[in-house]
């Protein structure tokens, strides 16, 4: 099923470009846009054939960066400080947030979760609660409702928890689950835990199974796990701090590299520097049948051109083109996971038995083989 984008700073532009056409829905951010913005966006998708708007409450943020968030009407003065387990409090924020949507309209809501400190099935529970009242307040609106699930990788490794967590989740009265995995992981480095890719890939199946229509948000190229694992839709955006959901995510572009062009290369499953793809581009690396990238085309005519031009806005496109050409073809059955994963780990053993040293030192292929790892564990569980 299509890709989303994932809504960032500044990420309207990419809406309407027409070569991202693949993209058909938007998670939208009232951390980075304020009412009159998103309501923008979602009047433009309006007028697009099938393209989804999805509002995030996104009360998930942490403390530290908040953005435009405290000027939506939803958003609670007191959200570090109060009672939780609250229904009174729940449902003033639930009241404000169906008043803010029913005005905006866009094609689904998520339901208000906050980022816990532990995970126990208490705080599911709860989470669950607040979606079906969600649910309930949206009936005959025309909105659909959408269960958030944020969710702790570390947590996902621990034996029987994936099954536990989604059989609180598959008791949503709504069928769609919106998927936030937080990782301990750095914005640009990839996942590389097996147990806990497993444990999500574990969870995403078994809420597949339950009948649940699973939206995985902040995704990389671990879009490959979560699609083997049954995943319907993957959001990605523009920013690293877009692809993967970490307790600093907010606090890009800033830091964690999201200002720096990087080409996204298909043949190592790896984001790549300048000065790398000028080395690797020539030595043809076997390929499974990647469509051509418009983006990359341009790329590499202005580093033989150019050299010193920026290019950091082609390789946001370059590499969200790929994103959603990959899903196609994941979903399409034109492309396997495993058999990508195959490749990229093959090409890398070739780079290393030539030496060839990546400019960044962890960038090294590392998490190729606990990719493949986790994939097969998960196929023969």
């Amino acid at each position: 099923m299509p890709a989303f984008h994932q809504m960032g700073h500044d990420s309207e532009n990419l809406l309407w470009t027409e070569e991202l056409a693949r993209y058909r829905g938007a998670i939208l951010s009232p951390v980075n846009y304020d009412q009159s913005k998103v309501t923008a966006q979602i009047e433009w998708a309006r007028e697009q054939d099938g393209f989804e708007t999805v509002f995030d409450p996104q009360l998930y943020v942490p403390n530290s960066e908040r953005g435009c968030l405290r000027e939506w009407p939803y958003f609670p003065n007191d959200v570090d400080t109060a009672d939780l387990a609250s229904d009174a409090w729940w449902n003033g924020i639930l009241e404000a947030l169906v008043g803010v949507c029913t005005a905006i309209r866009p094609t689904a809501v998520c339901s208000p979760a906050i980022l816990p400190g532990t995970y126990p099935d208490d705080y599911f529970a709860r989470m669950v609660g607040v979606g079906d009242q969600l649910c309930t307040r949206l009936a005959g609106s025309g909105l659909q409702s959408v269960q958030t699930a944020v969710v702790g990788m570390p947590d996902l490794a621990t034996a029987g928890r994936p099954m536990a967590i989604a059989s609180i989740l598959s008791r949503s009265r709504t069928n769609h689950v919106y998927l936030v995995l937080v990782s301990q992981t750095e914005p640009r480095r990839e996942v590389s835990e097996v147990e806990e890719i497993k444990g999500a890939m574990r969870l995403i199946a078994a809420m597949r199974a339950a009948g649940l229509k699973v939206t995985v948000g902040f995704s990389s190229s671990d879009v490959l796990l979560w699609k083997a694992a049954g995943a319907s839709h993957c959001a990605t955006g523009k920013f690293f701090n877009l692809r993967r959901f970490t307790k600093t995510r907010f606090e890009e572009p800033g830091q964690g590299g999201g200002q720096l062009p990087y080409w996204f290369e298909e043949s190592l499953m790896a984001f790549l520097r300048q000065s790398d793809v000028q080395r690797i581009i020539p030595m043809n690396l076997p390929r499974l049948g990647t469509s051509p990238n418009p983006f990359g085309a341009r790329i590499l005519e202005l580093l033989a051109t150019e050299p010193e031009r920026a290019w950091l806005a082609l390789a946001w496109r370059q590499f969200m083109f790929w994103f959603a050409d990959v899903e196609n073809r994941l979903d399409t059955g034109t492309a396997t996971s495993a058999a990508l994963l195959r490749n990229a780990d093959s090409n890398w053993r070739t780079l290393d038995d030539a030496d060839f040293l990546m400019e960044e030192r962890r960038n090294d292929g590392g998490w190729i083989r606990p990719w493949r790892r986790a994939l097969t564990e998960f196929r023969t569980a």
